[in-house]
């Protein structure tokens, strides 16, 4: 983990180590935010839960199918979603994915 004193500390997003079940790894953190990284295999599915704060949900690899807010979006690399806290949201990945969660604190 990496507080605001590690700034400048290089962080690999495919280093994803062996993970027999796919959770949340964070990455870095300070007063403002935190960001994580989920690894997810093709076919795994994270049921309708809710962050307590503002997210911003971005695909770096793979493709994940993300529904929130009524509808769901195919999100692919490059691609972004902000969600307002507590909104109920859930995904399943179509292929191999990496996302990363940035959460306001």
């Amino acid at each position: 983990m990496t507080d605001i004193n590690d700034a400048g500390r290089l962080i690999d997003l495919f280093d994803t180590g062996a993970q027999p079940e796919p959770k949340p790894k964070l990455l870095l953190q300070n007063d403002a935010f935190k960001v994580m990284r989920l690894a997810l295999p093709a076919g795994k599915t994270i049921a309708e839960h809710k962050a307590p704060k503002e997210i911003v949900v971005q695909c770096v690899t793979g493709r994940v199918e993300f529904t929130a807010m009524g509808q769901t979006h195919t999100m692919a690399p490059g691609n972004l979603l902000h969600l307002p806290p507590s909104e109920p949201h859930a995904l399943t990945a179509t292929a191999d994915s990496i996302v990363l969660v940035t959460m306001a604190k």
